[in-house]
């Protein structure tokens, strides 16, 4: 019996209207991309729109309509008791404009999106699109690359060699930026792959499109580096930079930040504090509850694989048990990927 289907069968009794019952808690979804039916990425990272659909759907109809964080945690401010669930949106694609809000909009249904701002105002890609975009178009055959002083092997054979290849080299990049960069340019150059990578990020301008649908804008910094490697000045650039930038050119109030990578230390913290924001989500998997510090805010994924049922197809009951924490005791202790 596949692990899906027994998380399936465990899901079965997770239908139904949320139950209202003991202390308050905030379940913030955390999602990246919202892909259209025929989209095969190299490296997906995010939901098509019908998966998409069936999520917010099922949350409208459990009584639990997805709202913002700031929303969400002014609810939990007051709340005595329930359930309530607040929708992210990390990076700023524009896959979230086209596919995610018209989705959103039908539903009565909010949501968060936290913009790389100096990417998108930029038109760069980022990091682990450029990466992905070398793989796909370098040639057949494998090959080695040296990354701090260690010979990496690329196989690139087939879609799936190459997919491999992305999964191993992913970790290899948490790196300081301009690491990073000397490390995808010696990765070009070894497989000969000089043209830019294709932005999909939303120009920042668009993205005022999403809090005039009466959804929130958040800041993901500048540059989405990993910020516990920068200097403390580093840091508080990266997201009071963003802060401005987003409200500048959007007009929208930023009180919130995600963390790139859910990476961050105390002076992380401290910086965005300093940046004047009033809370901070993180990639680790789990529930808000009242009088959690609010720099440190938990999220849990909702990816395809963990709300498809038999038949590849996006189930109700999977979607409700993964928002109600059914299946944490076989996750504790995770810290889910992300950006």
């Amino acid at each position: 019996m596949s692990a899906r289907l027994v998380r399936w069968l465990l899901s079965l009794g997770s239908g139904g209207a949320a139950p209202q019952h003991g202390a308050p808690r905030l379940t913030i979804v955390r999602h990246h991309r919202v892909y259209g039916e025929q989209e095969r990425p190299l490296y997906r990272l995010g939901v098509s729109e019908a998966v998409f659909e069936s999520q917010v759907a099922t949350c409208v109809a459990a009584g639990l309509t997805p709202m913002t964080v700031r929303d969400g945690l002014a609810w939990l401010a007051t709340a005595t008791r329930g359930h309530r669930v607040a929708f992210s949106f990390d990076d700023g694609y524009q896959d979230n404009l086209e596919r995610a809000l018209p989705v959103l909009e039908r539903h009565g249904a909010r949501a968060t999106l936290y913009l790389a701002a100096g990417l998108m105002a930029a038109r760069q890609a980022p990091w682990w699109d450029e990466l992905a975009h070398v793989l796909t178009e370098a040639t057949s055959g494998d090959r080695t690359v040296e990354w701090g002083g260690e010979a990496v092997a690329l196989e690139l054979a087939d879609e799936a060699s190459r997919r491999r290849t992305l999964v191993r080299l992913l970790p290899r990049l948490r790196v300081t930026p301009a690491e990073q960069r000397q490390r995808l340019d010696a990765l070009r150059e070894v497989l000969g792959v000089h043209g830019e990578a294709p932005c999909r990020l939303a120009e920042l301008p668009h993205a005022a499109r999403w809090s005039e649908a009466g959804m929130e804008l958040g800041a993901h910094t500048l540059t989405h580096p990993f910020l516990s490697l920068l200097s403390e000045s580093e840091q508080l650039a990266e997201i009071a930079g963003s802060v401005e930038r987003i409200r500048a050119v959007t007009g929208a109030e930023v009180v919130g930040l995600a963390y790139p990578n859910g990476d961050h230390d105390a002076v992380t913290v401290r910086a965005a504090q300093a940046a004047g924001l009033q809370y901070a989500v993180t990639t680790r998997a789990g529930d808000v509850r009242r009088g959690e510090p609010a720099f440190t805010l938990v999220r849990r994924g909702l990816p395809e694989g963990a709300v498809l049922g038999p038949g590849r197809r996006a189930s109700a009951h999977m979607t409700l048990a993964e928002l109600r924490g059914r299946f944490d005791r076989l996750r504790r202790g995770t810290v889910e990927s992300g950006t």
